[in-house]
């Protein structure tokens, strides 16, 4: 468990484990690098981990800073743990960051796996993909309302109902309940990140090695955006987890870090 304060005034917490290619592992809306613990102890095995929390979640301190701002932290930790550049695995809001990241630092990046993420979350006349923005809005103030009830029914609603009834999903509700709470603010911010951040030009010009793994059956993002989205980057990897929602590391664990473990070995 590690602390560091950046120049921007956030205490940021991290984890450090393991030796050898450095990768970076950054969570999505409303959990903490906790969710990524089976993944943390399989490839510390092989690799140099590095897992934060995103500012106002786990136990990383709350300050309000525009997405560019986040990644200049993040790259200072980068640096500060000895690192020149890391590869980055990313879920969700997670997988934006990493994409931020790139656009920022690209020498900072070398590869980035994106999980149930894509380069931009919300609908628009030239984008059918995502989640309506009145649906963003919604949320928000159902937020508002009744904070930690609507954080426990969205993280709920990322899951199908065949994975909730299986007793690791159980097992997944069982630990979340010892988990910390996100900052109401941070997450009321991080909703308004991925209602607005458009950075699909961006990712057009990586120039990394790309991973995109996603559950066929995740509402958020959908099957047919990552299908077209191939057909443009016929040089990224895409890998499916059938009838899986919004988080195969958390399903299929097991599953999940054989096919990114082989992508990992695939970039030596």
């Amino acid at each position: 468990m590690h602390y560091l304060e950046t120049p921007k005034g956030i205490k940021w917490h991290y984890e450090l484990h393991g030796e050898g290619l450095p990768v970076l592992f950054i969570h999505g809306w409303g959990v903490n690098l906790r969710i990524w613990r089976q993944q943390i102890k399989y490839f510390s095995r092989s690799f140099r981990i590095l897992a934060i929390d995103l500012p106002g979640h786990g136990q990383t301190h709350w300050k309000k800073i525009s997405l560019k701002e986040m990644v200049e932290d993040i790259e200072f930790i980068i640096k500060k743990c000895g690192f020149e550049k890391v590869g980055i695995v990313g879920s969700s809001l997670g997988g934006l960051v990493a994409l931020k990241m790139y656009e920022v630092h690209p020498q900072a990046v070398s590869f980035i796996v994106f999980v149930g993420s894509q380069p931009k979350f919300a609908k628009s006349d030239d984008y059918p993909y995502g989640l309506d923005v009145g649906r963003f809005r919604k949320l928000s103030g159902q937020l508002q309302q009744n904070f930690q009830s609507m954080i426990n029914i969205f993280f709920r609603s990322l899951f199908t109902k065949e994975e909730r009834a299986t007793r690791r999903f159980k097992w997944i509700q069982t630990f979340r309940k010892a988990d910390f709470t996100p900052d109401k603010e941070a997450a009321l911010s991080y909703l308004d990140v991925l209602e607005k951040e458009d950075l699909r030009q961006v990712l057009e010009k990586v120039s990394v090695p790309v991973q995109f793994i996603n559950g066929t059956e995740d509402y958020i993002c959908r099957k047919e955006m990552f299908e077209q989205l191939q057909e443009k980057m016929p040089q990224a990897r895409f890998d499916w987890f059938s009838n899986c929602g919004h988080f195969p590391f958390l399903s299929q664990p097991y599953e999940f870090n054989k096919v990114l473990h082989n992508f990992l070995v695939g970039l030596h």
